[in-house]
């Protein structure tokens, strides 16, 4: 069941977009029309919200399905559905919360599967919209009951912690979410965060370094593909009067210098391990161990611009947008810690990586 929801949700998050007369929203563009303000249940929601219902024939296909959208801070009541719900994440971001459990924060491509008769709530963060799917379950027999609105402090406590007290310097975030956008492939916000990156005060070459760390974890689609969306910022920002600092270029080892040690020592300083005790993959696939001592840990480390905390900094914001890179993300996270980034500097960054602005 899970695995279709998904596939349901990928579909519908890249489907075209076509809204007639939808609510202007920031920072996204909706994939579903927004609909009108949603007064028939606005006695249950704080903030406003818009409904726009997709299926015309729910009464034949048994499954109805509407689109719900929150501006910043609006949320509705506790309530509970006897039949259950699921709540297909699309764009913006959200909270959901269950009685007595933590709230989760939401992004496109989350699933959110109500059990029948649980009391919970859901909304947009106090600084975001937000908008789902809302597939009504079993909707012969479900029903509804509105109870107590969320209070204000609980709402507060609820808000993900990129709302929360800022740990990362505005360079820091700056390469988080450059990273994020860069590794999943969003051009849009990819554009968006070079831009706060160069007025961060990362120099041109210093972003493009982050695209070349990125090639050694996600490969040169990615890598290439970032290089041309951050090309087309800097065309269009000289063209506005704008003008980028290049910065200090990249430096290079010299053609005999030992990089197999070189990278071998490096990935031991980082990983806090023996250099000398291979694990087992290593001794299986020598030729992937070869390329990441004497590519990876030594030329690409060594080109310098970004320090072993950032550039670990930037692998960790780049593997959690990644499906089935948890291994990768964990043993990553274990180094960036090594490196001097606290555990709540890497969960602030892996929330700006992966918000979609």
């Amino acid at each position: 069941m899970k695995t279709a929801v998904l596939a349901l949700t990928a579909a519908l998050i890249a489907a075209p977009t076509f809204i007639q007369g939808a609510t202007p929203m920031p920072d996204y563009t909706p994939a579903f029309p927004t609909g009108a303000p949603n007064d028939a249940y606005a006695q249950y929601f704080k903030g406003r919200s818009y409904l726009a219902r997709l299926t015309d024939h729910a009464d034949q296909t048994g499954v109805p399905i509407a689109n719900v959208t929150f501006e910043p801070g609006c949320r509705n009541n506790w309530h509970r559905h006897t039949g259950g719900q699921i709540l297909l994440c699309v764009a913006g971001e959200g909270l959901y919360q269950e009685r007595g459990k933590p709230a989760r924060h939401l992004r496109p491509g989350d699933v959110v599967e109500i059990p029948p008769d649980t009391d919970h709530w859901h909304g947009a963060t106090a600084d975001r919209w937000f908008a789902h799917l809302s597939i009504e379950c079993h909707p012969d027999t479900n029903k509804n009951t509105w109870l107590e609105p969320v209070s204000d402090a609980d709402y507060a406590a609820a808000q993900p912690r990129a709302a929360q007290p800022k740990i990362l310097t505005p360079r820091e975030a700056a390469l988080a979410r450059i990273s994020g956008r860069a590794a999943a492939g969003d051009m849009p916000g990819l554009k968006r965060a070079c831009a706060e990156g160069l007025a961060a005060g990362l120099t041109v070459n210093e972003i493009k370094e982050v695209f070349v760390q990125l090639y050694a974890y996600l490969g040169f689609p990615r890598c290439l593909n970032a290089n041309a969306a951050f090309s087309q910022l800097l065309a269009e920002r000289k063209a506005a009067g704008s003008v980028d600092p290049e910065g200090p270029a990249p430096k290079t080892l010299p053609a005999d210098a030992d990089r197999e040690r070189i990278g071998r020592e490096k990935r031991a300083a980082l990983f806090g391990s023996d250099p000398n005790a291979p694990a087992a993959w290593q001794t299986f696939a020598p030729g992937a161990e070869q390329f990441l001592k004497e590519h990876l840990f030594c030329d690409v480390f060594a080109r310098g611009l970004l320090t072993d905390k950032e550039r670990e900094l930037c692998t960790v914001s780049m593997l959690c947008v990644l499906p089935g890179a948890e291994g990768q993300l964990a043993s990553h996270r274990g180094a960036a810690e090594h490196m001097g980034n606290t555990p709540a500097a890497l969960d602030e960054a892996v929330d700006l990586a992966r918000a979609i602005r």
